[in-house]
C-alpha cells in the first residue's frame, strides 16, 4: 500500500510533466543547462582574478608554523654545523621555529630529493653545497634535477680549503709540490673523504689543471684522511680551514696553499693555490638556501629578505667565519645561474681523466657530504 507522502509526490511529478509544452521541455532544460554553465564560469573567472590576491595574502601571514629545513647530511659535519647556524638566526627573522632534519645518504641525494617532492608552501627548504652540481652527473639515478625541482633562494657563503702535507714531504709551496709531483708521477698519495667527495674533486680539479699525476687513497670521512696524514700513511690532504689550520700553527702540518680566489680571512698568512704556482685555479665549497620548485614567489622573497638579514655583519657572520666559512648573499636569479655554471664544471672535471683515474670504479662513492 503506498503511503499518503509517497502518492503525494508521485501526483507532483505527473502534474509537472503534463505541464511541459509538446517537446517534452528539452529548451527549457537546455536554457537552465546554459544557465547554470554560466554561472560556473563566472566563479571560476572570480577566482582566476582573485588567485594573485590569494597568493599575496598567504605571503603577508606567512610564516605561520615551523619550518623544516633539510640538511642532506649526516649531524656534526660542515653542511650540518653551517644549517644550525643559519636556522637559529632565521627562526629570529622569522618569528617561528626552524627545525633541522638531517637526512643524508647517497651523498646528499636522498636528502634533497625529500627537499624537491616535498609540499611547496614555504615549510620546507634544504641547504645544500657544491654536491648539488656534482651528483647531476655522478648520480644519474637521483630521483630529482636539481633546477627543475629546486627552486634556489640566496647562496649562503663559501668555506675555502687548505692543501697541507706532512713534514715528510720536500715541498714547502705550492710550485714545488707541483714540481715534485711532476717528477714523480702516482707517487705522492693523498688522502680524501671518499671518492666523489667534494675533497677528492678538487684534488682531480687540480690534478687536471696542472697536468700532474697522483695517488688517491679514499677515506670514510674527512677526520680519518686528516689524521693519516699527520700519521705520514698519506703525504697531503685538501681540507676545510678550520679542520687544519691548528695543526698547521702547530707544526704538525705544513700549509701549502688556500684553495680560494683571495686569501682566507681565517687564516691570512697562507697564500692561494692560485698566486703559487697555478694562476686560475679556485675551489670553495659553497652552501646555498632553496626552495621546492613551485614555491610562490612572494614566499622565496620572504626568505630571501629574512636570510639575507640573518648574515649581515653581526653575530651569525662572526659565528660562521670562528669555523673558516666567509658568508655571501645572493639574489634568487644569481644564485640559479651560478648553480647552473658549477654543473658544467664539475661535470667537466668528473668526466676528466684525473677524476676517473682517480676513482674506482669509477664515481663509486665510499664517503659522504663533507
Amino acid at each position: 500500500m503506498i503511503s499518503v507522502e509517497r502518492q503525494a509526490a508521485r501526483n507532483l511529478r505527473l502534474g509537472a510533466l503534463e505541464s511541459l509544452p509538446p517537446d517534452g521541455g528539452r529548451a527549457g532544460i537546455v536554457r537552465e543547462i546554459v544557465k547554470g554553465f554560466g554561472r560556473v564560469i563566472g566563479v571560476a573567472a572570480m577566482l582566476c582574478a582573485a588567485s594573485p590576491h590569494l597568493v599575496a595574502a598567504q605571503a603577508a601571514v606567512y610564516p605561520h608554523r615551523p619550518i623544516r629545513i633539510i640538511v642532506p647530511a649526516p649531524v656534526g659535519g660542515t653542511m650540518d654545523l653551517v644549517a644550525r647556524v643559519v636556522s637559529a638566526r632565521l627562526t629570529e627573522e622569522l618569528g617561528v621555529q626552524l627545525v633541522v632534519d638531517n637526512r643524508g645518504g647517497g651523498g646528499g641525494t636522498l636528502g634533497t630529493a625529500l627537499a624537491a617532492g616535498a609540499g611547496a608552501n614555504g615549510y620546507t627548504v634544504v641547504i645544500n653545497n657544491i654536491g648539488l652540481a656534482a651528483n647531476e652527473t655522478l648520480s644519474p639515478n637521483r630521483k630529482y634535477t636539481a633546477l627543475k625541482d629546486l627552486a634556489p633562494i640566496s647562496l649562503i657563503g663559501f668555506a675555502p680549503s687548505v692543501l697541507v702535507a706532512n713534514g715528510q714531504l720536500p715541498a714547502r709551496n705550492v710550485s714545488e709540490f707541483l714540481a715534485l709531483a711532476r717528477a714523480q708521477p702516482r707517487k705522492i698519495a693523498y688522502g680524501s673523504a671518499g671518492t666523489g667527495t667534494p675533497s677528492h674533486l678538487a684534488m682531480a680539479y687540480l690534478q687536471g689543471a696542472a697536468k700532474i699525476e697522483l695517488h688517491h687513497v679514499p677515506y670514510k670521512g674527512a677526520g680519518p684522511a686528516l689524521l693519516d696524514t699527520i700519521a705520514g700513511n698519506v703525504q697531503c690532504v685538501l681540507a676545510p680551514v678550520p679542520a687544519v689550520y691548528g695543526h698547521v700553527k702547530a707544526g704538525r702540518l705544513r700549509g701549502l696553499g688556500v684553495t680560494a680566489s683571495k686569501r682566507s680571512a681565517s687564516a691570512p698568512d697562507l697564500p692561494t693555490i692560485a698566486e703559487s704556482g697555478m694562476p686560475g685555479y679556485e675551489f670553495s665549497a659553497w652552501y646555498g638556501l632553496l626552495a621546492p620548485a613551485g614555491t610562490p614567489k612572494a614566499v622565496i622573497a620572504r626568505l630571501h629578505q629574512a636570510l639575507v638579514a640573518s648574515l649581515r655583519p653581526g653575530r651569525a657572520r662572526e659565528e660562521l667565519r670562528g669555523q673558516g666559512f666567509d658568508a655571501e648573499t645572493s639574489t634568487p636569479d644569481s644564485f640559479r645561474e651560478f648553480i647552473r655554471a658549477e654543473i658544467v664544471k664539475w661535470k667537466h672535471v668528473i668526466e676528466s681523466p684525473a677524476f676517473l683515474d682517480s676513482s674506482a670504479p669509477a664515481a663509486r662513492r665510499t664517503g659522504g657530504t663533507e
